[in-house]
């Protein structure tokens, strides 16, 4: 049986924000989980609880940017940082 993919993305309960030389870090509980993070990819996996979809974390972050580029710049951003997380086990 294949197993169905959740529409939104849920972070995994054993991850966890720590302080790092430069920014935060991802923890699990055996390690590092990722290199520091940037403000928006904390941002984001913080609205990856299970109840947002990737549109709506998109939206909500890209209502930050100071200009329409900024915005749209900031959406694509948002998109590709969830794919990562998903690729690297940190959301599912």
């Amino acid at each position: 049986m294949q197993k169905r993919r959740r529409r939104y993305p849920t972070a995994k309960p054993e991850i966890r924000f720590l302080p790092g030389s430069g920014g935060l870090a991802l923890h699990d509980g055996q390690g590092l989980r990722a290199s520091p993070l940037s403000f928006t990819a904390a941002l984001v996996l913080t609205y990856c609880d299970g109840r947002h979809a990737p549109d709506l974390i998109a939206e909500t972050v890209a209502g930050l940017a100071e200009s329409r580029s900024d915005a749209e710049q900031l959406r694509e951003d948002v998109h590709r940082i969830i794919a990562g997380f998903a690729s690297e086990g940190i959301v599912d």
